[in-house]
């Protein structure tokens, strides 16, 4: 199974998105284009979800994945580029590749660990999605407030 999987576009594209995003430093760049970066960024996480689902067949992979993009776009929509440097250092792409990679290879204490906290991450997706609307709010109102000084 390992190598089919490995020779799929899916997977290719995934690990290409990963090297691009994170280790030429695209996803912090991409944040810096205000409103749009965060959201492109994001989207480009699709093909880990869709792979994850639909290749892998896991829910908890998918919960994993979808918890490490939400702290990623959180991160990201912290006003004042504090969000764009934190994204600097996280390198949520490689750590969803990470995780694919994993349950591709059969790694047990991998699956196993996530697994193990899937309903921890169901949590966390809950939360971090109320966290999110309330750092766009907080984003509105500080470019809202810096119009104003202008």
């Amino acid at each position: 199974m390992k190598k089919d999987v490995k020779e799929l576009k899916s997977y290719k594209l995934i690990e290409t998105i990963a090297k691009v995003m994170d280790n030429y430093y695209v996803d912090p760049l991409l944040g810096l284009v205000p409103t749009v970066g965060d959201a492109l960024s994001s989207f480009l996480t699709l093909p880990y979800l869709y792979f994850s689902i639909f290749k892998l067949k896991s829910i908890p992979l998918t919960l994993a994945l979808l918890c490490n993009m939400l702290i990623d776009f959180a991160m990201g929509v912290i006003p004042f580029w504090i969000g764009d440097i934190l994204d600097f250092f996280n390198h949520s792409y490689i750590k969803n590749y990470k995780l694919i990679m994993g349950y591709v290879e059969g790694d047990k204490e991998m699956i196993k660990r996530v697994d193990r906290r899937a309903w921890w991450m169901a949590a966390m997706i809950v939360v971090l999605c109320l966290i999110i609307w309330l750092l766009i709010k907080l984003a509105v109102w500080a470019w809202n407030w810096l119009a104003n000084l202008v």
